[in-house]
């Protein structure tokens, strides 16, 4: 049985987690996602860079009354490919041990 790639751009834990955060709230503050994940500034920043590379998430500012904020956001690219990379672990899952 041939089992599905995982993509490694997601498959990376620290990615795996913003994304399911993304999939799930469609959007967030920076500093929202950064808490509650644990990640520093610097750990965030980097893995959102990668997967705003690979078009899975956009970043923006907002100005607010307190200055300027950064905001993650889900393109529909990532959100096709966060289904997929589910849909794939459910084929591993799904698959049966040979009894021999």
């Amino acid at each position: 049985m041939d089992l599905p790639p995982l993509d490694p751009v997601i498959h990376q834990p620290t990615r795996l987690r913003i994304l399911a955060l993304l999939y799930r709230n469609r959007r967030a503050a920076f500093t929202w996602v950064r808490d509650a994940l644990g990640l520093t500034d610097g750990n965030l920043g980097s893995h959102a860079a990668k997967l705003a590379e690979a078009a899975y998430i956009d970043q923006g500012r907002v100005l607010t009354t307190t200055g300027f904020q950064v905001w993650l956001r889900m393109t529909p690219k990532g959100d096709e490919a966060f289904r997929a990379y589910l849909d794939a672990l459910k084929a591993y899952l799904e698959i049966e041990s040979d009894p021999a």
